[in-house]
């Protein structure tokens, strides 16, 4: 006889196995989503030193280069494997020694110290999801010195362009180590009666913190 006790009953039994499977079910279905390591902005600051000069571009070849820089960029795009950040830059400091005599500078040893801007950077980081992520950059931009540059002809602007690669260790998942190599061209252009240049080898150190909006 079907009573609402009885009904209630076998109500009981129909879901009690459902939800003991549920139960089972629920832990082994549930995947963690992947931890994202950095963020949508990045700011950091690097310290760079070149102990030689390159001879791809640059004429002055006895010279040596010491950049600090603050770095910002942000992220255009991102995707499994790789992604790409717009990366202005900021040199707050360059120091540029000129170690002997040299045809074009017959006053050094001498020591410049200038500053400048980056507008035109760009970087390109590999497996975006991993602690260690290889990346490739270019940068262009100009740094203004306080007096002329490997010439008494020279000018105080120089111009500079640069490729570059590196890696950064995520210590934190929005803190980084980097460390990199840039190949940097600096020269004037031509706005002067010499324009002799020099090519920087330079290995740096640095570091980056990253950040998200909640809005983004």
């Amino acid at each position: 006889m079907l009573t609402p006790r009885n009904l209630a009953l076998a109500l009981l039994l129909t879901l009690l196995p459902a939800a003991a499977a549920a139960q089972q079910a629920g832990p082994q279905s549930v995947r963690p989503l992947p931890l994202r390591l950095g963020g949508n902005h990045e700011f950091g600051a690097v310290a760079g030193y070149s102990a030689f000069s390159g001879p791809i571009w640059g004429y002055d070849q006895n010279v040596r280069y010491l950049p600090v820089i603050l770095r910002y960029s942000y992220l255009l795009t991102q995707h499994r494997n790789w992604s790409l950040r717009y990366a202005p830059e900021l040199t707050a400091l360059s120091m540029m020694c000129e170690r002997a005599p040299s045809p074009t500078n017959p006053a050094a040893p001498v020591c410049h110290f200038g500053a400048g801007f980056t507008p035109e950077g760009f970087q390109v980081d590999y497996l975006p999801v991993r602690k260690l992520q290889p990346f490739l950059s270019n940068d262009g931009g100009f740094i203004y010195y306080a007096d002329r540059v490997l010439s008494p002809q020279g000018s105080q602007w120089m111009y500079t362009i640069d490729f570059g690669a590196g890696v950064n260790i995520f210590v934190r998942p929005h803190d980084a180590v980097t460390f990199g190599y840039r190949y940097q061209h600096l020269s004037n252009a031509n706005i002067s009666v010499h324009n002799p240049g020099t090519d920087a080898d330079t290995f740096y150190l640095g570091f980056s913190h990253f950040h998200t909006r909640a809005t983004e």
